[in-house]
């Protein structure tokens, strides 16, 4: 039979096709493997939460920082300014207040005084009418008894308006105060964050901010790559995903230790990926295409090396080869 297909190539090139594609499906219903997968930790993109030129970058690329440590500072007189303003501010409301508190007072007095008023000019009104109706005074001071009554009525009633007013002022002053005081606050914040320290340890990876450079709110300044979560994660063919298990057993070797077969554990299954590059990047997309081949869809399954090798160190984004098997 060998010799036949001997005499005839194509049939020999076709079994050997059809061959190896049938032990290629064979060995995907137990294996699983890609050398699309790449070493990641989590990082930290650091970023300026207020604008203005850069005054001082304390870091180099490459460079090991800790918790704490000083990354960059934002040119810091206008915003120590705006908190000198704020205070000042806050100093006027607070003295407005206490002005408004004396009216009310004064106030309060002056409706006291002329109640007390009243209060006399109602009873002298009260002796009059009765001295009138006995015959023992004249028209005229029942008269005048009268007009004191109403006079001491109405500056009774404009001693309240003016209770009234001040209370309002009260108020508005207090109203006033509270917004100096979240003014202050506000341009104290502003002033906290024109120092930017490192919020964990790790390195600085490359950036390209300069001292001078003009910061805006939002702006990415730089990213510090932490050893927190170290894990390889490797793009996987969909047709596998179904029997992918989570603490399955891995092989796997990194780029930056070649030659080097390292077990770990899969800590990670992506749930979907985005079907087009242009779509939110809230969940991760895979190229489906290489070399201009089409792939089938891939999702990224995260490994956790058992144990970091020693002295390797962390290098984001090196390249790693994983095998997987069922």
């Amino acid at each position: 039979m060998l010799s036949r297909l001997l005499r005839h190539p194509v049939a020999l090139i076709i079994g050997v096709v059809a061959a190896l594609f049938a032990l290629y499906e064979i060995s995907v219903r137990f294996l699983a493997y890609t050398a699309d997968a790449y070493v990641m930790s989590d990082i930290v993109v650091i970023s300026s939460q207020i604008e203005g030129p850069v005054s001082r970058l304390a870091v180099q690329n490459n460079q090991p920082v800790a918790a704490g440590d000083l990354l960059f500072e934002i040119e810091r007189t206008p915003f120590a300014l705006k908190v000198q303003e704020a205070q000042a501010t806050l100093i006027q409301a607070q003295a407005d207040l206490g002005l408004a508190q004396d009216e009310v007072r004064a106030a309060t007095a002056n409706i006291t005084a002329t109640q007390a008023v009243q209060t006399n000019a109602q009873s002298q009104l009260a002796r009059v009418r009765t001295l009138s109706g006995e015959g023992y005074s004249p028209e005229a001071s029942l008269d005048v008894a009268t007009r004191d009554v109403a006079t001491a009525g109405a500056n009774v009633l404009a001693a309240q308006a003016q209770l009234a007013v001040a209370s309002q002022r009260v108020a508005v002053a207090t109203a006033a105060i509270g917004s100096a005081q979240a003014a202050l606050a506000k341009a104290q914040y502003d002033l906290s964050k024109t120092v930017v320290t490192a919020p964990e340890p790790g390195r600085i990876a490359p950036f390209t901010t300069r001292l001078g450079d003009y910061l805006s709110a939002g702006s990415e300044v730089l990213a510090l790559v932490t050893e927190r979560r170290r894990r390889v994660v490797a793009n996987m063919g969909e047709r596998h995903l179904a029997r992918i298990r989570l603490g399955q057993r891995v092989l796997l070797t990194l780029g930056s230790d070649p030659w080097v077969l390292h077990w770990g554990r899969v800590s990670g299954i992506a749930a979907g990926v985005a079907r087009s590059p242009h779509n939110p990047r809230v969940i991760p997309y895979v190229e489906p295409t290489t070399d201009w081949v089409r792939l089938p869809r891939r999702f990224p399954v995260e490994v956790t090396l058992d144990g970091w090798p020693p002295g390797l160190g962390l290098f984001h984004g090196a390249d790693a080869r994983v095998l997987i098997w069922f």
